[in-house]
Formats: C-alpha cells, structure tokens, sequence
C-alpha cells in the first residue's frame, strides 16, 4: 500500500471502541471511516462517522477492521473480514475457545489478510526490558513468580450488558476478561506451565462465573508460579508481578518497575515508567492510548509492508489454551 492511509471500521460501539477512535487520531497513516454496529449505536466521540448495520453491508472504503465486540464473538468478525480481503486487528482475547481461533486464523492465512491482536502490555513500561533480560538468562535460575491482577467491578459494570459474566459470550470471568493481559504476559515471559491447578468460585456478585480465583503453576524448569486473578476484591489494586530468582528479585506494578534488587544487574526501568500512572483496578474504561498506539502504529506497517503484526494471532491463540486449562484444572 505504500505510505497511503490505512482506513479503519471499528467493529463495535462499546468503551474501548472510543479508546481505538482516540489512539486513530494519533497513528500516521491511518484513518477511522466507519463503524459496525448491529444496533446501529454510534460510538460516543465519532459520530459524525458513518454507521453501518454489519461489516457487508459497509458502503465506505476501508482496509481493515477492529474487533471491540464482546469476546465470544470476535471470531464472527474476524472470518467476515478475512472473506472480504480486509485485514483484522482484534482486541483481547482473540476468542474464547481454541475452535474459534483456530477459524480466524485459518480464514486470514486463506485469504491472505493480516491478523493481529491487541495484547499490548507485552510492548508497555518496563515489560520488554524484563522479557529481553529473561531470554538473555540475565536474570538467573527463576524459581518464584506471583501474579495478582486484583481488580473490582461493581454490579453495574455486570449489569450493563447481558453478556458480561456469561460463559457463553465471556468466556468465563476476570482470567479470561480482565487477567488476560498478564496471562499472556505470563505465557510470554515463562512459557506453558506443565502442570497447573486451580480454585476459582464466584463471591460477590450475582454471576454464572467466577469473580475470584487463583492457581499454581508448575513449569519444566522447576518454577513454580502463582496467578490471582479478581473483579472482587475492593477498591481494585495495580496489577502487580513479584520474580524471585537465585539473583534477588524484581517487583513490577502495573509494567513499572517498583523494586529491584538483582546482583549484578543494572536495574532497567525506561526514563518514562514512572510516568505511567494507569491502574484500569476499578473500572473498564482505558483512557490512556499510548499502548494501543504502538500496536495500531505497528499493525498500519504489518499491512503496507508485508511483516507479521507484533502479535499474531498464533501467538495470541497461547493465553486462551493456558485459560481454558486454569477453567479445566479445578480441584
């Protein structure tokens, strides 16, 4: 495509559809021309744009679409797209189960599209030092990583919309919608635990799923790691990561560096992590963009050069299995 404008339709008139729009308005070569919603509600910030009741039914020109539908149908989408020949970037989790994913991407390779997803808390803060310092083996034999994404959501954000807190649409609780985040950073940063076992159960709210729940992981090495994953536990906190190695340990809050004692490692933080002040513990709504603009900004360049997207769906595919195993693996 060269350096000519990517154009968008965002597919969705939920929260994050406005955080895509936003982050748009600040990527080069790419541009918002429509929108998809089976309602036909038009999202809050942009709607001067043309709405449009389904994705064949789009009368604009466009390249590509964003999935920002609820998770258990993000397949639908992304398989519509792919036959039209428009390239696919889709929120997180790609889908919920691995018969959906594998659809997607079955259907973009066949129709020679690009399928991303917007795992972006691989590419935010301090993440990337840390993964780079693990595949470098800089940070010695890890034995211990807790993880504890404890957020809360108050009975209105379920009642908001008849699917959330659903298995058929959801997918499950906060490990497949909130803690799926760091889940894939987990997978990214340790790899397929062997052995995992799990307690989850539902505390405060008045759901099919759980709210709250934690696992142990057992990995080939030896490490032994922990999830917590929560949308009840009040008032919400930063999602944190605690890695204990036979070096020292490393404490991150919400990607940021907060503790470091490592012998003989310089401690990595970015100039800007301290900067980084969203917490996302107590609400949906994500208003800081930067994130999302990395990934729009490297899914505009996947399309006009020909690269593979930051994460593809392949590699996407990897937090939903591990998931679907911490679902599978309660004792």
């Amino acid at each position: 495509m060269g350096d000519e404008n990517v154009k968008f339709v965002i597919i969705g008139s939920g929260n994050i559809a406005n955080t895509y729009g936003d982050a748009l308005q600040k990527v080069q070569n790419a541009e918002l021309v429509g929108v998809v919603s089976s309602s036909m509600k038009k999202i809050s910030k942009y709607s001067h744009l043309p709405s449009f009741p389904s994705i064949s039914e789009v009368t604009v020109d466009f390249d590509a679409i964003i999935i920002c539908t609820p998770n258990g149908l993000h397949h639908h989408s992304a398989i519509e797209a792919a036959a039209l020949k428009k390239h696919v970037l889709c929120e997180k989790p790609i889908d919920i189960t691995v018969e959906a994913i594998d659809q997607m991407i079955d259907a973009c390779k066949a129709n020679e599209v690009k399928l991303g997803v917007a795992y972006q808390r691989r590419y935010s803060s301090d993440n990337p030092a840390i993964k780079k310092l693990i595949n470098e083996n800089k940070l010695g034999r890890i034995f211990s990583v807790d993880l504890a994404v404890k957020n809360y959501r108050d009975d209105a954000y379920y009642e908001s919309a008849p699917y959330r807190g659903t298995y058929d649409i959801d997918g499950g609780g906060p490990f497949i919608q909130q803690a799926c985040h760091y889940i894939d950073l987990y997978y990214w940063y340790f790899g397929k635990p062997i052995k995992l076992v799990s307690a989850l159960s539902t505390f405060v709210h008045d759901i099919e799923v759980e709210d709250h729940g934690a696992v142990i992981c057992l990995h080939k090495s030896g490490m032994i790691g922990t999830i917590t994953a929560s949308t009840a536990t009040k008032p919400g906190f930063p999602a944190k990561l605690e890695l204990y190695s036979d070096k020292g340990y490393v404490i991150l809050e919400n990607d940021v560096i907060t503790h470091w004692e490592m012998d003989g490692v310089e401690n990595p933080t970015s100039a800007t992590a301290s900067d980084n002040k969203h917490t996302g513990s107590s609400n949906a709504l994500v208003n800081d963009t930067t994130n999302h603009e990395t990934i729009l900004n490297d899914f505009v360049e996947s399309i006009q050069t020909g690269k593979d997207p930051l994460i593809t769906g392949e590699s996407a595919k990897n937090a939903t299995e591990m998931i679907l195993e911490i679902y599978n693996g309660q004792f």
